[in-house]
């Protein structure tokens, strides 16, 4: 599989056309406005139910405009999932408040699985607390702008994308050298850019259900960079409790080296992210060739401030959310 320029970058895809605009349905007349209802398929005849359908809006699997108000709403079953979880965790006073938007993501994460939102309410908090997060867009941006210097070449490019309805983050994976992990601060600063990062992929509801893209760099990839997959796996089980996974990854350049590193992977995957792990993907040049112009540090002000912007976006949707 071939990808030209322009078609899924990170830098160019927020210059497609918006997806379905023209055709979007009129907000929803009802008592919450964060609910949408499943689409009808079109059966029913009444009167009475085709004024009903009027007022109905269904919620498409590509959202392509970022601006789009669907993008925030809720099914019925996810905003009821969602009241479970908030009376369940507001009768825990063990567990700090959590906003209503994070309730109605673990609502979506979880569907609606009491016990596993309890799970992930007390690893959020545990998250939280050990690596010292105060849920700022300061902070945020301290600590993706540290990650960029910790590991320059290691993130390339962050967008949105209105094809996929989804955020896209290229990164280089052969730039990921655990051997500069060697002290607790810059662990602690990893993990804590990287709970910045899964907040950034889940601004709003759409984007917590389709998941982040990632396309990923492996060309170059070889034994002699021995990493430490033990930190590796770790990560990847904390920030698991607290936040989805990625909805997809696309290794790009993927040669025997990585396909023997990808068996290692796999087992330590959440088995509902096995399907969509995939490999194959080629372009004319690495990556970073596409997205490291017209410099690295230029680059890396450009990633971060992108990132922050969609930081913003989710505080500010999580500051306006409610499910009343």
């Amino acid at each position: 599989m071939s990808l030209q320029a322009g078609q899924e970058d990170g830098d160019d895809v927020t210059a497609v056309p918006a997806f379905g605009d023209d055709n979007a349905p009129a907000p929803v007349d009802g008592a919450n406005q964060n609910v949408l209802v499943e689409e009808d398929d079109g059966s029913h005849n009444s009167e009475d139910e085709d004024e009903e359908e009027d007022d109905e809006e269904t919620i498409p699997r590509v959202i392509g405009n970022i601006d789009d108000p669907r993008r925030m709403k809720l099914t019925q079953e996810e905003h009821e999932w969602a009241l479970e979880i908030k009376e369940m965790i507001a009768n825990s006073p063990e567990l700090d408040k959590y906003t209503d938007f994070m309730c109605a993501q673990m609502a979506i994460i979880t569907r609606g699985d009491l016990e596993d939102a309890m799970h992930r309410a007390h690893g959020l908090q545990d998250f939280r607390r050990e690596y010292k997060i105060l849920d700022t867009l300061e902070q945020g941006h301290m600590c993706m702008k540290q990650l960029t210097e910790l590991l320059p070449l290691h993130l390339l490019s962050f967008s949105f994308s209105p094809s996929e309805g989804t955020y896209i983050l290229a990164h280089d994976l052969t730039k990921i050298d655990t051997k500069l992990l060697n002290t607790v601060s810059k662990v602690e600063t990893w993990m804590a850019a990287s709970y910045y990062l899964h907040t950034t992929f889940s601004a709003d509801m759409a984007s917590i259900r389709r998941g982040c893209i990632a396309m990923v760099e492996c060309e170059g990839m070889d034994w002699t960079k021995k990493q430490d997959f033990k930190l590796i796996q770790a990560m990847l089980r904390q920030l698991l409790t607290v936040y989805p996974f990625i909805g997809e990854f696309r290794g790009f350049h993927t040669g025997t080296v990585f396909n023997v590193l990808a068996s290692i992977l796999r087992r330590i995957l959440p088995s509902e992210f096995k399907e969509k792990f995939r490999t194959g993907y080629r372009f004319d040049g690495r990556l970073d060739s596409f997205y490291l112009m017209p410099d690295v540090p230029t680059a890396n002000r450009r990633l971060v401030s992108r990132l922050c912007e969609t930081l913003k976006r989710r505080y500010d949707n999580e500051q306006t959310f409610s499910l009343d």
